[in-house]
């Protein structure tokens, strides 16, 4: 076996991929050493994917879609699972067309930014088509997002347009008065109730002689936003070749399976990886707007969803809810986690419930995201898979920063064709995430098997995942900083009932004695008056004195390794 994976020691190679970075290709196998070669004194050890090479074409995915109206123009491309309209591929590509070039006459050009602000709906994949149709670069954008918090985006991705949804447009109005987008350049999916022009309006004219330019899959087309290993949100600069690569990538280790569900967010990478995903294949995927217990299920039971993507808190209402039991979900299958760990709890839970199977998926919005995916038959309880075709993987010492080998412990760096171009406008943050040789580093701790499983045990970087949410803790001290009875704070990763991650914050009072008789619950209240619903403080704990370093750095490691004591103690009492 490990012949077959080929863990070996190689030197670093110049090419034209090393004095360009920003082109990606696909990986080309190291030519074998017979002895260790050394790069600045110390030896490099690449894991190498278990599977063979897939093809990249050089495409975007319009062009893919372009490409298969012959073969399934008029099979359902998308389809709400709530009204049961659809989609067909014909309709998707003709409305995408006539959307793109009505974005092109209103000042819509390659390289510039877009905020998409929705959740999933019909319209959605519309838009994206349009936009890396046009070389533009979509900017997704949380719908639960305050306009403070929709504001800065727009900032810093320099986006000059919004698309959003109907019931969003407050939200995105006044984000724009912010930063001084006009209301002619912000649309709508869904007919606008303050006279915005909505994408209905805009397809209805047509122009023959448009043509479009053939747009460079290594261009940038997508820029979701990333906390990365710390820190506030950082622009994720990602190509159309990323895109495809990733949807390749995962088609090759997961069968096609008639209708697959939207469920996960497509503002979210994994769930636009997805969307990706099922345009590529010419299959249907159900969307839904948001998790209802009643609308999933029916989903489910009436489209006989054989592999359901997911986040652990569904998986977590799978294995509990009466509701469940009302109706026929036998035709599902698969459940595959991803966007948050899941528990092992959870997961047991789940597979003894309804004699599924259960598959983790890992990765990251820098990587597209998977760069692992548990494979229908093959798999190992609590592992995240095997590396995914094109990817190779380093494992490093954090102490000394030495490659490892099999079975060692050390953070996780990745390379592939589905690995970010950077992040947008920050040389200081690519400098940090990547090597010289353009791995990327997650942040995450694990270690690859004999049979090139990959196991993630603990995390370097500071993120907090909520229901597969990232949220930073830089970004929520900041805001706890400003309540007037509060003179230091720090948030870690907490844990609810069943062991699932949630943001917990140590707070110090400036009054020691709390006078003011200052409660968990109005921290609480507060930081929920200031941020999106997943940003929420979900535990309040107060401290006398948040640990610092020599230089005032917040020593978060100390305060989380309190944290992952603490709840032990409480479970094991």
């Amino acid at each position: 076996m490990l012949a077959r994976r080929l863990l070996r020691t190689t030197s670093a190679r110049l090419s034209l991929r090393d004095a360009a970075p920003h082109i990606l290709r696909r990986p080309t196998p190291l030519a074998a050493s017979t002895s260790p070669l050394t790069f600045r004194s110390f030896s490099m050890i690449v894991h190498e994917s278990p599977h063979p090479e897939v093809e990249i074409p050089d495409k975007t995915i319009w062009d893919i879609v372009g490409d298969q109206l012959s073969v399934h123009a008029d099979k359902p491309a998308f389809i709400d699972g709530i009204t049961h309209q659809h989609v067909s591929f014909k309709e998707l590509h003709e409305r995408a067309r006539r959307f793109a070039i009505a974005l092109a006459k209103n000042g819509v050009k390659k390289g510039d930014s877009v905020i998409v602000h929705s959740f999933n709906c019909l319209d959605y994949p519309i838009v994206v088509l349009a936009l890396t149709s046009l070389g533009a670069v979509c900017s997704p954008s949380s719908p639960m997002f305050l306009p403070d918090e929709l504001a800065v985006q727009v900032k810093a991705s320099k986006a000059k347009y919004i698309i959003t949804h109907k019931d969003l447009e407050k939200t995105a109005v006044e984000a724009g008065r912010m930063c001084g987008i006009e209301n002619k350049f912000i649309y709508t999916m869904g007919k606008s109730a303050q006279g915005l022009k909505s994408i209905d309006d805009l397809v209805q004219h047509d122009d023959d002689s448009f043509q479009f330019e053939k747009i460079d899959p290594e261009s940038n087309v997508m820029l979701p936003f990333s906390s990365g290993t710390t820190g506030i949100p950082k622009g994720v600069a990602l190509s159309a070749r990323n895109m495809l690569s990733n949807a390749l990538q995962v088609d090759h280790v997961q069968d096609l399976c008639g209708y697959s569900l939207g469920l996960l967010p497509f503002f979210h990478i994994y769930g636009m990886m997805m969307m990706h995903l099922s345009m590529y294949q010419g299959a249907a995927k159900v969307i839904l707007p948001r998790f209802e217990p009643e609308t999933f299920l029916n989903a489910l039971s009436t489209y006989k969803i054989r592999a359901a993507h997911i986040a652990p808190p569904v998986a977590l209402f799978l294995a509990h809810h009466p509701l469940v039991e009302k109706y026929d979900i036998s035709a599902t299958q698969f459940l595959v986690s991803g966007g948050a760990p899941m528990g092992k709890e959870v997961e047991k839970l789940v597979k003894d419930r309804l004699k599924v199977t259960v598959k983790q998926a890992y990765g990251m919005t820098e990587a597209s995201p998977a760069v692992n995916y548990a494979e229908d038959a093959n798999r190992k309880p609590g592992s995240v898979g095997r590396l995914l075709p094109n990817t190779q993987l380093r494992v490093k010492c954090t102490a000394t920063d030495k490659d490892l080998g099999v079975g060692e412990h050390g953070e996780l760096l990745y390379k592939g064709p589905q690995v970010m171009l950077g992040y947008s406008n920050n040389a200081e943050a690519n400098k940090s995430v990547f090597t010289e040789d353009r791995f990327l580093r997650t942040g995450d701790i694990g270690f690859i098997d004999e049979d090139g499983f990959v196991f993630i045990v603990d995390r370097v970087k500071e993120l907090i995942k909520y229901k597969g949410h990232q949220v930073a803790p830089a970004e929520l001290e900041d805001v706890l900083n400003h309540h007037p009875q509060i003179s230091d704070a720090c948030c870690v990763r907490g844990k609810d009932a069943m062991g699932e991650e949630i943001p917990k914050a140590y707070v110090v009072l400036k009054d020691p004695t709390n006078a003011a008789g200052l409660k968990e619950e109005d921290v609480m209240d507060f930081v929920a008056s200031k941020v999106a619903p997943f940003k929420k403080v979900r535990q309040v704990e107060f401290i006398d004195a948040i640990p610092k370093s020599a230089t005032g750095k917040i020593l978060r490691r100390e305060l989380q390794a309190y944290e992952n004591q603490h709840h032990k103690k409480a479970n094991a009492a």
